[in-house]
């Protein structure tokens, strides 16, 4: 088959769409698929698919290059990968007279940046509510419409935000992202938390933004500190908003955890697996999540986890002794988390026993078998 992928996340993102339209491509040409790839500019890591520019953010101008691509290309499947309600509409006519599907990753206002009230959670997030309701009544009126005849979702989180905002569920299809195991499960270098000096090392990878929910593990650090007085934080992820970096620096000040504190944006990949393979407990404090391809890496490699219930984290965790979900927005229950983790031992071959039950859970060839069902329906 001919499989013509759209995306609006630009190429120069790191993680999210642009990881899985790399994994989506590689395999479908290993499949036997040709594809071609609509996006900004070429993606690292794509070169398999043909590229066809498309201009950022998504316009009519975008909607007439999308046309020519399709002309030329001529696709038997159009998979719009990410799109926002605006220039969904704006392809529609395009899009019309081929068989096509969207992926969803989150809907308006979840996982939107609004860059004020950080020290306020309820207001920030009810000013947010406010501030996105054109876009999210926008893709109520879109499912509701029934112009959309595929969604493809990657957890029963988003599964139910898509059905809360009017798309019949027979139209919804849940696809979750691959779990890729690393050649070396076995973490390099891991100290004991017990005996340490430093005492434990805990990371986040993500976003740096609100809705990743940083600030909950700077406000569980002081009730951190009695049981383990060296423990550390490092943040890691590129800077979504700089407000936000602001605040959670102002806010490790005050609660007196600076020295414990390091915020590391846009750290270069072999730094950033260095320091997942180095850490004692990987956190993913986040409030909204599609699925969170963060938590799936650092369950490769970090014997002990920590996640909020968002996404599929919770999907992941499940019958794993060496992690812990809490609900979203609870230092407190991070806190609890973080100290029975580190406070209880781990079976013989924890980690091997991991990797093969999310190899088998989230496979890679699952992932690609469910698109190649789809496109050929």
């Amino acid at each position: 088959m001919k499989i013509l992928i759209v995306s609006a996340a630009t190429s120069w993102m790191r993680g999210g769409v642009p990881t899985e339209t790399r994994d989506l491509v590689a395999g479908l040409d290993r499949l036997g698929h040709r594809v071609a790839l609509a996006c900004d500019v070429p993606l690292p890591g794509a070169e398999a698919a043909r590229h066809f520019a498309l201009q950022l953010p998504f316009s009519r101008v975008s909607a007439d290059q999308l046309r020519r691509a399709i002309e030329a290309f001529e696709p038997d499947f159009v998979h719009v990968l990410c799109s926002g309600a605006k220039g969904l509409v704006a392809f529609l006519p395009v899009l019309r007279s081929t068989r096509w599907a969207l992926t969803v990753h989150s809907l308006p206002p979840a996982e939107q940046k609004l860059r004020l009230l950080h020290d306020k959670e309820g207001l920030h997030y009810f000013t947010r509510a406010i501030r996105f309701l054109p876009n999210s009544l926008g893709w109520r009126w879109l499912f509701r419409w029934g112009r959309i005849p595929q969604v493809i979702v990657h957890s029963r989180f988003v599964h139910g935000m898509v059905a809360r905002f009017g798309l019949p569920e027979e139209r919804i299809t849940i696809v979750p992202l691959p779990f890729h195991a690393k050649n070396d499960a076995t973490p390099r270098g891991r100290r004991s938390t017990t005996s340490s000096a430093n005492g434990p090392r805990l990371v986040t990878v993500g976003g740096i933004a609100h809705t990743k929910g940083q600030h909950d593990v700077i406000k569980a650090l002081p009730m951190l500190l009695p049981r383990f007085p060296g423990v550390s934080y490092q943040v890691i992820g590129e800077i979504r908003d700089p407000a936000y970096v602001a605040w959670l620096e102002r806010l490790a000040r005050e609660l007196g955890v600076a020295n414990h504190v390091s915020i590391t944006p846009d750290l270069p990949d072999d730094d950033k697996v260095e320091a997942l393979m180095t850490a004692d407990l990987y956190i993913q404090p986040s409030h909204e999540e599609g699925f969170c391809l963060a938590y799936a890496e650092a369950a490769a490699v970090v014997d002990r986890l920590v996640g909020a219930d968002a996404g599929a984290i919770a999907a992941m965790s499940l019958d794993d002794p060496g992690a812990r979900v809490v609900p979203p927005r609870s230092p407190e229950a991070i806190a609890r988390a973080v100290i029975d983790l580190l406070d209880s031992p781990l079976p013989e071959g924890h980690m091997a026993t991991r990797v093969a039950r999310l190899s088998e859970r989230f496979s890679y060839d699952g992932y690609l078998r469910s698109h190649e069902t789809l496109y050929s329906n």
